[in-house]
């Protein structure tokens, strides 16, 4: 999305005497063009617009940018909210303070149009966690219509992300925080961004990941992983990059087979004697049965032979019965999946 400011500036020439009058020349039109860009000023961050526009979306102008034409609006709303300001933030009830009630909450994000996905930024993301199975019984985060996930709650990982579908026209999206009864110190922010039809990211994938190298964590690591999950986690083709490497950089696991991670890595060298025959299923089955006992332990690293996008897929069971951790060491912190990735020269 552009701005455009229209500057009309009048032709005028001075006379012998002095005096500056009108030549009856037509106005000179300068038009300037500037991106709705992310922009940050001192802590806060926003979305650059006019000030007539950041105005109209009961924004705060945090400060100049695009050359001064513009100015950084900072957004946000709470519970009972709505918004259609790029860039808002959603914020629990109080923030920066905890709270500790039963509530539903209910914040609104109106779509502009060409408008296709929406991403999410969890900057802070701390709710009541999931029970052993994954489920979200006493705080669920849902949002209306989207297919990827059933629900989010516990801990979002440092700077985790997810990309909903939207539908492309004036429509609009609606975000629920439900709370339960129980104790805990909730707290929440997440920043909205609005992704334009010729921007978005390839569809099927919650999150898309940019640059040579990072982390792929599982959201609520440390604790269960979350049941209901249907989502791809991408990677960018980067330039002169040919595959990937993936390190274990903590504890992880994934229970098949009902709950899948993915990995286009190729095939195991012993497949004759593994019982996938294959290194692509990122996730362990009953290690109480002998044949697969060797499948506890994650290999690391992993390379795979793709030379195209990379993309890996998570998808958990919404009721699955099983727990969601190491069934043979029953530690919780073994749970979900923590790699480091890094992209390899061709």
């Amino acid at each position: 999305m552009q701005v455009v400011v229209v500057l009309v500036v009048a032709v005028v020439v001075a006379d012998v005497s002095g005096a500056t009058v009108y030549d009856g020349a037509l106005p000179i039109l300068t038009i300037i063009k500037f991106a709705n860009l992310h922009c940050r000023v001192g802590s806060k961050s926003g979305t650059c617009y006019t000030a007539r526009q950041c105005r109209e979306r009961s924004g705060q102008g945090l400060g100049a940018c695009a050359e001064g034409f513009g100015v950084c609006c900072y957004k946000e709303i709470t519970c009972g909210g709505t918004t259609w300001a790029n860039g808002t933030y959603l914020l629990s009830p109080g923030y920066p303070s905890t709270y500790n009630d039963a509530r539903m909450c209910i914040m609104t994000v109106s779509h502009t149009p060409g408008v296709c996905q929406l991403r999410l930024d969890f900057e802070t993301f701390d709710t009541f966690p999931p029970d052993q199975f994954g489920h979200c019984i006493t705080d669920q985060f849902t949002v209306e219509g989207e297919r990827k996930f059933k629900f989010l709650c516990g801990s979002a990982p440092s700077d985790w992300h997810f990309y909903l579908d939207v539908a492309e026209g004036p429509d609009s999206t609606v975000l629920r925080m439900v709370t339960g009864a129980s104790s805990f110190r909730r707290l929440f922010r997440i920043r909205v961004t609005m992704i334009e039809c010729a921007h978005k990211v390839p569809g099927g994938c919650g999150q898309y990941l940019t640059g040579n190298s990072g982390v792929v964590q599982s959201f609520n690591y440390g604790g269960f992983y979350l049941a209901g999950l249907d989502y791809g986690i991408c990677f960018r083709k980067e330039k002169n990059k040919c595959s990937t490497t993936l390190r274990v950089a903590g504890p992880s696991f994934v229970g098949c087979p009902n709950d899948l991670y993915r990995l286009p890595v190729g095939r195991s060298a012993a497949a004759v004697n593994n019982p996938l025959a294959t290194l692509s299923l990122y996730c362990q089955l009953d290690t109480n049965f002998a044949p697969f006992a060797s499948l506890a332990t994650i290999q690391s690293p992993l390379t795979t032979v793709t030379r195209g996008p990379l993309v890996i897929w998570h998808r958990t069971d919404p009721s699955d019965a099983q727990p969601n951790y190491h069934s043979t060491a029953g530690c919780i912190a073994c749970s979900g999946f923590y790699q480091t990735y890094l992209h390899n020269d061709c």
